[in-house]
């Protein structure tokens, strides 16, 4: 089947990674079923959705009632299973990073159609390792989002051993008909492509943070004023280039060095772990967010990620 002949997906996880990717194939046309074990957990996140579309809404960011595209999404409780996936032709799992319950909702959608794509939106498991033992691995492929997943362009795409060549393409051709950016992971490893980059610049941050070298506050201002600010429409492979590949190539030399190689989490962010600073879910983490609601947090988030996003999608068009 083509990604063109897609019409039904299936969503199971409606957490908030689950709401997004609901809400994007929802925008492009597709139906969606989202399926998660509690009802209240179901009306919280059609709830957000419904939020959210309605501030992409006054951002210009839709291009029909929000209400239509709401009315793409039947929830179905994790009982009802066999009735949301009867008849699907794509579905995507966004459960718990924890692998035996991946690897048994998988068990459970193995007897869909050979041609029903299923894919994991894990961001730490190898798909050999979820589609293990499973009797069609050639169609088990990962789909790894970003959060906000409604907002962020970027997909990762990687694959097992097994999975075939036809069920990457129909993936990839599926992510850039709803709207986003596919990347290919080539080779299986894990953490994939952006959390591995992400984990190295953290150890860095973590190890700047510990040292006293710069405050949390500052650190945030100085990535957003700097290659923040020109990743968002220049690459680091782009960046290169404009910098020197001498010049980076002399750079490389004297601060690979003298990075900080640590194996474990930071002390200070295990600390704080420790005393339940865990960030926006508690209230407290680096920052303080006494006196805000969650979805008060969050609105302001997505404000200024919504944004980026109205200018990322006028460079794509302007480029076309």
């Amino acid at each position: 089947m083509g990604a063109e002949n897609i019409r039904e997906c299936v969503v199971v996880g409606a957490g908030i990674m689950g709401a997004g990717i609901a809400q994007n194939f929802a925008e492009a046309g597709i139906h969606v079923r989202l399926v998660d074990q509690e009802k209240a957990i179901l009306d919280s996140c059609l709830s957000q959705i419904d939020a959210n579309l309605k501030l992409f809404l006054e951002f210009g960011l839709l291009d029909e009632d929000h209400s239509l595209i709401m009315n793409r999404i039947t929830p179905f409780l994790a009982g009802d299973l066999n009735q949301a996936i009867d008849r699907c032709d794509f579905l995507v799992e966004a459960i718990p990073e924890i692998l035996e319950l991946k690897k048994e909702l998988f068990a459970q959608v193995d007897s869909l159609p050979p041609h029903v794509i299923l894919a994991s939106n894990t961001s730490s498991f190898t798909i050999n390792t979820i589609a293990e033992g499973l009797q069609n691995p050639t169609r088990i492929v990962g789909l790894h989002y970003f959060n906000p997943a409604h907002i962020m362009p970027a997909v990762e795409i990687h694959r097992g051993q097994q999975t075939s060549d036809d069920t990457v393409n129909v993936t990839r051709e599926l992510m850039v008909r709803v709207g986003k950016k596919p990347v290919i992971v080539q080779k299986a490893v894990p953490g994939f492509i952006i959390n591995r980059l992400t984990g190295a610049m953290e150890r860095e941050i973590d190890y700047l943070i510990d040292e006293g070298i710069v405050t949390a506050e500052d650190l945030d201002t100085a990535v957003k004023a700097s290659y923040g600010f020109r990743l968002a429409c220049l690459g680091p492979m782009e960046a290169e280039d404009m910098i020197g590949l001498d010049t980076s190539a002399r750079v490389s030399a004297r601060m690979f060095k003298v990075l900080s190689n640590r194996t474990e989490p930071s002390p200070k962010l295990l600390e704080k772990v420790d005393k339940g600073e865990l960030g926006i879910k508690s209230g407290k983490g680096w920052y303080d967010y006494s006196g805000k609601t969650r979805e008060e947090i969050g609105d302001s988030i997505n404000r200024r990620l919504l944004k980026q996003l109205v200018l990322f999608r006028e460079a794509e068009k302007a480029e076309m």
